[in-house]
């Protein structure tokens, strides 16, 4: 089908899950995510995420609706991705495959000046992060960190002008020999729902300098996730990876973080090219296209399962709201 067909579908099962569920599937019901799923090839379909229960019937909806057009998919739990605390943590840092050297996840995960793209960052009662990228506000030439609110604002509980570290404190990071910045603004995450972005800016302390470059280069363009395209990012957590986008205008997206579960509108899924794209302690990495070098995403939280060999899925911002929000552009 076309993509105002896929919308057309979209739209019938939401209905269907006011019914089925009597809440909209932004407030928890069924944990039922619902958008557009993208084939390639100017094919759309219906993407169907949920963790059973009731949610499971308006999977089974989706299918008589759409047929070979729809991809229902049981994905469990979906979780911000700062590293996790505890006995969950990686015992050692995770190397990456796809290249083992300036890109690999042992390498971003110590502390490197100038900073990168890639490397680990978070508040200072944080586990760790991933820097996504640096960005310029309106009237402001101080240069700042780009990542998700629960890497560099705790979830909305850290302060603005409190310390920022890189290496994150699970990665040996402390205060003050590894303070870089401090958060300067957090978009507020609602717990009513309807929340598009989860970012956050730090602004760089005096004499902190960037290496804006990304494994293709600069990335200083802006791109819709559209129709099977091919991504890339480079995470704290799995380095380097490559990906491609399966649905878009994803809603009802319901996250768990530290404080409780947020829900998300219109946002992009990514599957892994062959094994997981992301993993704990990769939010805030920035997702590009690479045969462009366009910013596509802005990466913050994954699915137990549903993606290739039992990984999960990836769910990112889109990166032209998270900008817009801010109001900044991405440093050259």
């Amino acid at each position: 089908m076309d993509i105002e067909a896929a919308r057309a579908v979209k739209q019938e099962l939401v209905r269907s899950a006011v019914t089925a569920l009597g809440a909209e599937p932004a407030d928890g019901g069924g944990a039922l995510v619902v958008g557009v799923r993208t084939y390639g090839g100017g094919r759309y379909g219906v993407a169907v995420r949920h963790d059973g229960g009731e949610g499971a019937a308006v999977a089974a909806r989706a299918l008589e609706m759409a047929g070979e057009d729809a991809d229902v998919r049981d994905v469990g739990r979906v979780v911000a991705l700062t590293l996790p605390v505890g006995p969950e943590a990686p015992a050692g840092p995770v190397a990456s495959p796809a290249d083992p050297g300036r890109w690999a996840a042992d390498v971003l995960q110590q502390r490197e000046r100038p900073l990168r793209p890639g490397l680990s960052v978070a508040q200072a009662a944080v586990t760790a992060g991933t820097i996504g990228g640096f960005v310029l506000l309106e009237g402001d030439d101080r240069v700042h960190v780009l990542s998700n609110n629960h890497v560099l604002g705790d979830s909305d509980r850290a302060a603005v002008g409190s310390d920022v570290l890189q290496p994150g404190s699970a990665d040996g990071g402390t205060a003050p020999d590894d303070v870089v910045g401090t958060l300067a603004v957090a978009v507020p995450l609602d717990p009513a729902g309807g929340n598009r972005v989860d970012a956050a800016l730090a602004r760089l302390a005096d004499g902190v300098e960037v290496d804006a470059t990304y494994p293709v280069g600069a990335v200083t363009t802006v791109a819709a996730a559209d129709d099977g395209l091919v991504v890339e990012k480079v995470g704290r957590t799995t380095g380097l990876t490559r990906g491609v986008v399966t649905a878009i205008e994803l809603d009802g997206v319901a996250v768990g973080f530290p404080g409780g579960v947020v829900t998300f509108d219109d946002q992009i899924e990514v599957t892994g090219d062959g094994g997981a794209f992301s993993a704990g302690g990769d939010s805030g990495s920035l997702v590009y296209d690479p045969a462009t070098g366009a910013a596509v995403g802005l990466l913050f939280a994954g699915s137990e399962r549903g993606g290739p060999e039992g990984t999960g899925l990836t769910f990112c911002n889109p990166v032209g709201a998270v900008l817009e929000t801010l109001g900044a552009r991405l440093l050259g």
